[in-house]
């Protein structure tokens, strides 16, 4: 129940986050129409409500440095709303990194008993917010539904000259859509139903008391929302709605879309009579609106007369009504189009940045006369396993592991680790668990490329003997080059298995706990994968940085630097997409093949294999290793000092990418005391400050 909570309240965040930037392209689309009220077209004002419509139903956009969103404080971006207002109020502060006891305190303190309720009740609002879905969606079903089974029981009338009359108003329209004419005394004014199987419905009485012109009118104004597909939309506003129910700006404009939409059916209708017709035309709606009651709005029903309100506005539309000319209909475009790069584009989000040292090979201890590559090191820096093909070994590949007392220490004479898990066949690129007693590895022991794995009950004891990861998760293709999660639950490995998109994709298993067998494998899609090869997979401790390279047998990825390159995906957590996969530069990729990528815990290394220095890349390969050293002079004053650290404070638990530089690479999606010592381990200028450590 709590995980189901849990993850309640992050949909709503992010829901609540939509909803903020809905609200300012509902101000924005306003405002263009009050400014262009007379210059813009009135079915262009209703098509400037489709950039609403996309952006609540598309929630992921590209990036862009010109949208409209980058105006909203990147402190309530992101969709942590909730989050933040809701943590406790110490939780806000830095303690001793940033004030020392004060009469403040005491203030800072009766502000958090005071806002203590209202912070109590901030994690219902996800229930409250989803009682009132259901409601609402309720109610409109219900309605719905209703009307269906009213319209269902009425036959459709059979009357020729009625008929003969809509077929005629359908070739007008250019309409081919079979459409039935229901009358009932259930109808209160007329209106189109249904999206399938539409029906035009008419009340009691309507086809004795008006004329055929008159008839005509209305049934050109119907098939005008039929032209429209305003059925649809009605339905997609309902169910946005329902969604944004706690929002009113929500309720006035879609009050606003409908009045619009119908103008728009009006100015629609018109452009297909003659010069002499509009006026009759408003007539006629005039006539309605005194005879006929105002229809109910329901998303299934597109009517005449759903706002009388604004009648007043739609008959003087109908008397000034002008065809656009060409040279405003090419205006209207490019302000659309304009409009659409602004708001239907997400901020644009400055990683904090970095940059990587100049690649070091490791020494002779590790590297030798041989091949040696494909290294995995362990969480506490210790350990470092990779494959050797060494004379002393025991088949074409074997797995070596290099030892040392604590970080900062070299690296001691590489130790095969024997029979017990190196075989007669190849194997290679270990990959070593979270807690160290689980390897990963691949091997052909079996035929073919495989899986396998092997523990061990303590870091002193030896390794036991390896099992094949069985038939849910290695195929009759190739499978290798895996990666284990820190958490153990996600295992990612490269296979030219069916079902991919390219020559070699990379895939991920996954398991809800340890002790529960591995899931059937899932491809990780285009923005990881693509037509070309993909593999040697590393996921970073927190599962949302993924490091992999294009596969030495190419066609190579395009934005390469020649050889084979180690590529970069992302995450903002685990429940999202990995975002589009970008090459990690020329510090780390070169001219030779550079691959089998692996971060290390802390972020701040990475290694990799790699042919430069004059290797060959089937003879001889070797282990480098480059820092990832984080950039952290903010202000750009050529030091790093007391006022790179205050600004980092004013962004103080929020979710600002631009300071958030730990972990390593990418951040962790907060500012807290993890940001501050990797910025204080930076520092280069004393300071007199008692509250900076």
């Amino acid at each position: 129940m709590e995980a189901l909570n849990t993850q309640l309240l992050q949909f709503f965040d992010k829901l609540l986050w939509i909803s903020i930037q809905s609200s300012v392209l509902i101000i924005l689309i306003v405002l263009v129409q009050i400014v262009l009220r007379r210059r813009l077209g009135i079915r262009w004002h209703y098509f400037l409500w489709g950039l609403l419509l996309i952006r609540l139903a598309i929630p992921w956009l590209p990036e862009s440095k010109i949208s409209i969103f980058n105006l909203i404080p990147k402190s309530i971006q992101q969709g942590r709303l909730i989050e933040s207002v809701s943590k406790p109020q110490n939780d806000r502060y830095m303690g001793y990194y940033l004030y020392a006891e004060s009469a403040e305190d005491q203030e800072i303190q009766q502000e958090s008993d005071t806002k203590a309720v209202f912070v109590g009740f901030i994690p219902k609002l996800p229930m409250l917010w989803l009682a009132g879905v259901l409601v609402m969606a309720g109610y409109v079903c219900v309605r719905n539904i209703s009307l269906w089974l009213m319209v269902k029981r009425e036959r459709p009338i059979t009357e020729q000259e009625i008929l003969d009359l809509l077929e005629d108003c359908k070739m007008e329209m250019g309409v081919q859509t079979i459409i039935g004419v229901v009358v009932s005394d259930k109808i209160k004014s007329p209106a189109l139903f249904g999206f399938i199987r539409p029906r035009l419905l008419l009340p009691q009485g309507m086809l004795e008391a008006y004329g055929l012109e008159e008839l005509r009118y209305v049934f050109i104004h119907e098939l005008a929302h039929l032209r429209q597909r305003d059925i649809y939309f009605g339905w997609l506003m309902a169910l946005l709605q329902v969604a944004h129910w706690f929002n009113p700006l929500m309720w006035f404009a879609f009050g606003r879309m409908r009045a619009d939409r119908e103008l728009a059916c009006d100015g629609l209708a018109i452009s297909m009579m003659g010069a002499d017709e509009p006026p009759r035309y408003g007539q006629t709606m005039v006539n309605i609106l005194e005879n006929f009651s105002q229809v109910r709005y329901m998303p299934s029903v597109a009517g005449i007369l759903e706002d009388k309100s604004q009648i007043e506005r739609r008959i003087k539309m109908i008397a000034d009504y002008k065809k656009t000319s060409r040279s405003r209909w090419a205006g209207a475009m490019l302000l659309l189009a304009v409009l659409a790069c602004v708001v239907l584009t997400n901020a644009y989000i400055a990683k904090a940045d970095f940059t990587f040292s100049t690649p070091t090979k490791l020494g002779p201890a590790i590297n030798s006369q041989a091949a040696d590559g494909d290294a995995s090191i362990s969480d506490d820096g210790l350990e470092l396993f990779f494959e050797g093909r060494r004379p002393d070994g025991y088949g074409r590949g074997d797995i070596y592991v290099s030892t040392r007392a604590k970080i900062g220490d070299p690296w001691g004479e590489a130790v095969n680790l024997g029979p017990q898990i190196n075989g007669s066949a190849w194997d290679n690129t270990p990959d070593i668990s979270s807690d160290g007693l689980t390897l990963y590895f691949t091997s052909t022991r079996s035929g073919n490329w495989d899986l396998w794995v092997t523990t061990r009950a303590t870091k002193e004891d030896p390794w036991e003997g390896p099992m094949n990861l069985g038939p849910t998760v290695n195929s009759s293709a190739e499978d290798f080059g895996q990666s284990i999660s820190g958490d153990g639950l996600e295992l990612y490995f490269a296979s030219n298995r069916s079902g991919g998109s390219g020559l070699r994709d990379i895939w991920v298993t996954k398991r809800a706990t340890k002790d529960d067998p591995w899931g059937e494998p899932e491809n990780l899609g285009s923005a990881v994968n693509s037509s070309r090869e993909e593999a040697m997979p590393d996921i970073s401790p927190d599962g949302l940085t993924l490091f992999f390279c294009d596969y030495m047998g190419g066609p190579h990825r395009p934005g390469g630097y020649g050889g084979q390159d180690i590529w970069v995906s992302t995450r903002a957590s685990k429940d999202d997409p990995w975002e589009e996969s970008v090459n990690l530069g020329p510090i780390v990729n070169s001219s030779s093949f550079d691959f089998s990528p692996n971060i290390s815990a802390d972020g701040s290394t990475l290694y990799f294999t790699s042919t430069r220095g004059g290797a060959t890349l089937f003879e001889v390969v070797d282990i480098w290793e480059v820092r990832i050293l984080p950039v952290v002079d903010f202000n750009g004053d050529g030091i790093v000092d007391s006022a790179d650290v205050g600004m980092m404070v004013d962004f103080w638990h929020t979710d600002e990418p631009l300071y958030d530089i730990a972990p390593l690479p990418y951040g962790d999606g907060i500012v807290d005391v993890k940001d501050l010592v990797l910025l204080a381990e930076h520092l280069t200028v004393a300071t007199d400050d008692p509250n900076l450590p």
